[in-house]
């Protein structure tokens, strides 16, 4: 667990740490996997500290409090073990695995609708609006929020495209974006490099940028807005529930920026999908 260990002393950096935060960092730091789903009253126990002085230790590394802060010791855990230790690690509580995987699906959203900035969401339509053009950056299975939004955005009138590999196309497109494009990366778990380089070389060309991802990386600190997401499951995937609902309510804010243009764009688009003959009558 040394990234851990590493990260939380890259948040101290070298400033002057109370005795009692000290002992909460150490719990923290020689169990991460054992700590992270404590209680705050079971880690200041294990401190031997009182309970305000685990949520100032939360502080003190930037977070509001424990709860907040376990959650980003969760994923970062969850981020060092592999597809098969996540499988042999996953317990049921009792329910079938279909069960339990909706349980934590309908966990996931709940957790992040109540703490999900609506504003943010305007924010980041206005940003994709406001650009020439937008790329999306996903991998795997990370790319279906990436295909929801490419796609509808497209409905929508939006010059939006989703690359899903380091590619020599991929760099010729990264060429073509200027200052006030957007490009928009999601990346949970165990994110691929070509998406950080890909958005680092997109930022220092003016693109802005947008991270969805499941704790703060590399990556989101490079984001103008980053969205951080649940994503923890009862199997070795990840859930992409709040990831999709990220891109829902982006969509919906994109159409809502201006409904007369997104209604026109949508007739022209069902315009062309009846002279190619693409969807079935209705009737």
């Amino acid at each position: 667990m040394s990234e851990i260990v590493e990260w939380i002393d890259s948040l101290v950096e070298q400033r002057e740490v109370s005795s009692a935060t000290l002992r909460v960092l150490e719990v923290l730091k020689d169990d991460p996997g054992g700590t992270f789903p404590l209680s705050a009253q079971k880690v200041a126990t294990y401190a031997r500290v009182n309970v305000a002085s685990v949520v100032r230790a939360a502080q003190f590394l930037g977070f509001s409090g424990w709860s907040e802060m376990k959650q980003e010791v969760r994923h970062r855990y969850l981020a060092t073990l592999s597809g098969d230790q996540l499988l042999r690690n996953r317990g049921t509580s009792g329910n079938s695995p279909s069960r339990s995987s909706m349980m934590a699906d309908v966990k996931n959203l709940h957790d992040f609708v109540a703490r999900a900035d609506d504003t943010q969401f305007r924010r980041i339509a206005e940003l994709i609006s406001e650009a020439n053009r937008s790329m999306v950056l996903a991998t795997g299975s990370y790319a279906a929020p990436g295909l929801q939004l490419t796609h509808i955005g497209q409905s929508l009138g939006h010059d939006l495209e989703l690359h899903m590999a380091m590619s020599t196309a991929l760099a010729s497109r990264l060429r073509l974006l200027k200052a006030g494009d957007c490009i928009i990366s999601c990346a949970l778990w165990r994110s691929s490099s070509w998406i950080l380089e890909t958005t680092r070389v997109a930022k220092k060309r003016g693109a802005k940028v947008i991270v969805i991802s499941d704790r703060r990386t590399a990556l989101s600190d490079l984001a103008d807005e980053s969205v951080i997401v649940p994503s923890e499951s009862v199997s070795y995937v990840r859930s992409m529930t709040a990831a999709m609902t990220v891109t829902q309510a982006v969509i919906a804010e994109l159409a809502a920026l201006d409904p007369d243009r997104s209604a026109m764009n949508l007739m022209d688009v069902e315009e062309i999908w009846k002279e190619l003959n693409l969807v079935e009558p209705t009737d």
